[in-house]
Parts: C-alpha cells; structure tokens; sequence
C-alpha cells in the first residue's frame, strides 16, 4: 500500500518525464493485449513490452504447474525479442518461491551482495539485478512476471516495484479474461457433447418403443393401480412407464388434455424409488408469467413486493421426490432458459437471493402438444426439449383405444356409486354401444364427467343413453364475417374452436394453436388454476 501511495502521489504531482513516458508505455501495452490473438501472444507481448520499458536483459513468464508443485516458463525473452534457451534453468527458485507462493513483488539492485545472495540458485545463475511481480487477480496467483540482468547491477530501483505492479495487473486482467472465454467455450463444447447424447438417447428410445413386444398387464413389473386400461396402444404406454420408474431419468409425457398425463406422473412416482419424498405438481399455464420464476426457484425476503419471508421454490421442495410441470410448453421462454441452466448445473438460486442452492429431484413434464411442433412453432427450447425427453410416452386419447371406454365408465359409475352408499349399477348394451360412439375430445376426464352426470341425472332409475349429454350440439356461433375485420374473426374462430371442444378451454386453445393464458386473456376471464 506505501508503495502504491507514493506511486499515485508521483503521478499527481511529481511526475518526472520517465513516469510520463511509462504512463504511455502502460496505455500502449493495454492497446496491444487488447488486440493480442490468444493467450501465448498475450504473453509475450508482456514479457517483451517489460525488457524494453525496465531496460532489462530478460524476462520471463512464469505460471504454477498446475495440480504438481512447481512451476512452468510460458514465455522467456531477451532484450533482441528472441526466445531464451532452457529457460526452466535460468530462472531463480528462490525468487519465483516469494512471487508465486507468498505473493510478494521483490526487487534487487544486486542480488550477490544483498540477502539474495545466499540462495543457491541466485549464486549459480550469478544473477545481479532482480526484478519480480506476480499477476493477481483477486486472491488468485495466475503467474510472476520475472525480469533480470546478468551482468549489471543497479539497473533496476525500487521505484520501478509500483510500475511493474501496473503492468502485471494489466497482464493479469487480460490473462484471466482468456481463462474465462476458454471456460465458456469448454462449457459449450460440453453442454453440445451431452445434447448429441441426449438426442442419440431419444432416438435410441424410439427404435426401442417401435420395436414389437408383447401386450399384457402381466408382464409389467409394477401395477399402476391408478391407470385403468387393457387397449394395446394403452398398455404401450404402461410398458414404457413400467421400464423407466425405477430409474431418474426425466420423462415427457405427451398427449391430448384429459389422457390421464399429471395420473401417469403420480404413477411413476409412485412406483420408483423416490416414492418416499414429495410429489409436487405446478401447471405452468395456471401461474402468471411474473410469478412462476418464483413458484420454481423460490425468493428471497424482499425480493419483489409482498415477498415477506423467504420461500425455497419448488425445486427445492420437491427434493428427493419428484416435480411435475405440466403444461410445460407454456413456459416464458427465458424462463425455459433459466429452468434448462437449474438443471444441467443442479443448483437453483432464488430470486433476488445471492446464493445458490443443490437440487435433487426427478422430473417429470408433460404437454397436449406435439413436441416437435412446439419447438418449430417457438413455444419450446431445443435443448431444454432433450433434457426433458430423456424418455417420452404418449399417451393415447380415447378414439385411439375404444375397447376401454365402458370399463372406465363402469369404473366411474362404480366410484361414485360407492360415494353414495349404493351398489355399482351396470352398464346395458345399447349404453355401452352410445358411449364407444362418441370421440370424447376431453378424454378420460370427459367419460368421468359424464358419468358423474348421468348418475345424478338417473336419481337412482336405470342409465338411459337418452341422459347423456347431445353428443354433437350445435356450435353457437354465427356465419363467419364476411369483412376482414380482425376482432370478428379472432372472435369466430374462439366461439367454433370452443363448440367444437365442448367447451373445455384447454382444449380450445390446442385447437386454436394459443396458449390457455392467452385464450383466456381474449375472453376477458382468469384461468383455473385446476386447468
């Protein structure tokens, strides 16, 4: 600190004309590490730039040898800008010793007749003038810049100890800026290696699930009580479930609203060796886009206004079990980018928080779009796709396995028979052959709707097809405008899209090519945060 002090005190006032003409030599030194092309030219254009300024007879860049104690010479130069021969040995140990070990600039006006005389390899190499800095940046030792001559002393002065100082910091600014781009090109380079992983992993997958096996509920190692079905293109499903539960792997689940997605989830959790832990779900489009960063990650007491008291986010609360996002497609894509980075580096940090936290859960996203598409369409990350699809599933919508319609009505019926007190009425044929008819655009969870309606609407008396609800009401909207007004338009095309999913939004919206949000944004109204 004296040192820089009396060095700032020269500059202010005292300046002579060689502090001036250093000043310059520093300005220009920044210009030309600026323009250096890697970290060799970097290197030595330090080394030389500080023979020439500080008149010595060479220089050396010396940097720790990594993990090994030691040392290694990158750069040694004399003062004809050529390179000097067996450099490791011409360099004093006990000198680097003091740079890169205790962090000390030293200098000597002549190194026989001072204390550095008694270092052997000071003697050895009959060194005289002594110049030495390490580069620092923070607590970090990144080198010494080393200078000497041989043959004179009193060629450098103790007022050269702060300038010297000014050039090394510069050297090690620039030095650490290449460290960190070469870090951040290692990084991509990784993160692109375990993208063509993941997408070898996806198709490896693929050509697994088109391979032909058998189709039983027998031959699965796990029961999944809670997902009823015997349809081939069901229990297609159910085999790739059956295989993955065991493990961590993250899982999408696709398929249209109402297939029994956010069950399947619970299934796997359910089954697998996280069971124990918590099962936490989130629908991404049921959370505004401002808060759902928060939902995920948590924040900080503070961080925003109503944050009270700190909260851990979902990540975290699902540790050690399993994190549902359904809808996943949803997703602010800064947010999908910021969701990708949580979980390639298993670290969260809440918002406004300055800490980072590990993460250790399984996740499990769905959607009801076609993935692909999605991505074409800019609704999802590429690379956020493959970490999520380690393993896909689809599963199936009613019109692709009629043969389970009436036994998942007649569990229906039977569960809300058992809710009151009555024995489970059976379904008659000319029911059975209405119910198979019907496309069922809400899936499972239409067929469960309707049953719970034809129930009630039967008060006990026999379950008449003519209960059903109309089977294709007729849409509630007007002709199509003829003018190209776009308010009537957007507003035509909500109405059919809404007729033709029978009013079920989430739907609509598919239908539409929007999102849930932005549908209910158009008709004025909030979204449910059931979906």
């Amino acid at each position: 600190m004296p040192r820089w002090t009396d060095f700032l005190h020269r500059l202010r006032g005292e300046s002579r004309a060689e502090d001036r003409d250093r000043m310059r030599a520093v300005l220009a030194l920044n210009r030309q590490l600026a323009a250096a092309a890697g970290r060799q030219q970097v290197l030595t254009v330090l080394v030389d730039e500080a023979v020439r300024l500080f008149g010595a007879e060479r220089g050396f860049l010396v940097t720790p040898a990594g993990a090994a104690p030691g040392f290694q010479v990158e750069v040694a130069r004399n003062l004809d800008r050529e390179a000097v021969p067996n450099a490791a040995r011409k360099v004093s140990r006990t000198i680097l010793a003091r740079a890169l070990e205790q962090g000390e600039g030293l200098f000597s006006d002549d190194a026989q007749a001072d204390e550095l005389g008694a270092a052997a390899s000071v003697a050895d190499l009959r060194l005289r003038s002594v110049l030495s800095m390490p580069l620092r940046v923070g607590d970090r030792i990144l080198g010494c810049l080393y200078l000497d001559h041989r043959f004179h002393a009193g060629v450098f002065s103790e007022r050269d100890l702060p300038w010297l100082m000014a050039f090394a910091d510069q050297g090690a600014i620039v030095l650490h800026l290449h460290e960190l781009l070469a870090q951040n090109r290692a990084q991509a380079e990784a993160l692109a290696a375990h993208n063509r992983s993941l997408q070898a992993a996806v198709a490896a997958q693929a050509e697994a699930l088109a391979a032909p096996a058998p189709l039983a509920r027998e031959t699965l190692k796990h029961a999944f009580p809670g997902l009823l079905g015997e349809a081939p293109a069901f229990l297609r499903a159910l085999q790739v479930l059956d295989r993955v539960a065991a493990t961590d792997l993250p899982v999408l689940l696709t398929g249209e609203s109402g297939t029994g997605k956010e069950l399947a989830a619970r299934a796997l959790h359910a089954a697998g060796p996280r069971r124990r832990g918590e099962f936490v779900a989130l629908n991404t489009a049921a959370i505004a886009e401002g808060l759902l960063e928060s939902e995920l990650f948590g924040h900080s007491r503070g961080a925003f206004t109503g944050a009270e008291r700190d909260r851990p986010g979902l990540l975290r609360q699902a540790a050690g079990g399993t994190l549902f996002l359904d809808e996943v497609t949803e997703m602010d894509f800064d947010l999908q980018a910021k969701l990708l980075r949580a979980l390639e580096a298993g670290v969260v940090r809440p918002v406004g928080g300055d800490r980072e936290f590990g993460i250790d859960v399984r996740l499990v996203a769905a959607t009801n779009r076609e993935p692909r598409q999605a991505i074409a369409d800019g609704r999802l990350r590429e690379d956020l796709y493959f970490r999520l699809a380690v393993v896909t599933v689809h599963l199936p919508s009613l019109r692709e396995r009629p043969e389970d319609v009436v036994p998942l009505a007649q569990h229906f019926l039977a569960a809300v028979a058992r809710e009151q007190g009555a024995a489970p009425p059976a379904i008659a044929a000319d029911l059975g052959a209405a119910l198979r008819a019907r496309p069922w655009p809400g899936n499972v969870r239409q067929l469960r709707n309707e049953m719970q309606r034809l129930w009630a609407l039967a008060a006990g008396g026999p379950l008449s097809p003519a209960l059903l609800s109309p089977a294709d009401p007729e849409p509630a909207v007007g002709p199509r405008p003829d003018l190209l007004d776009l308010a009537q338009l957007e507003r035509w095309a909500i109405e059919r899209a809404l007729a033709a999913a029978k009013g079920n939004k989430a739907e609509a919206a598919r239908l539409l090519g929007i999102g849930r949000r932005t549908l209910y944004s158009k008709l004025g109204q909030r979204p449910a945060p059931d979906g």
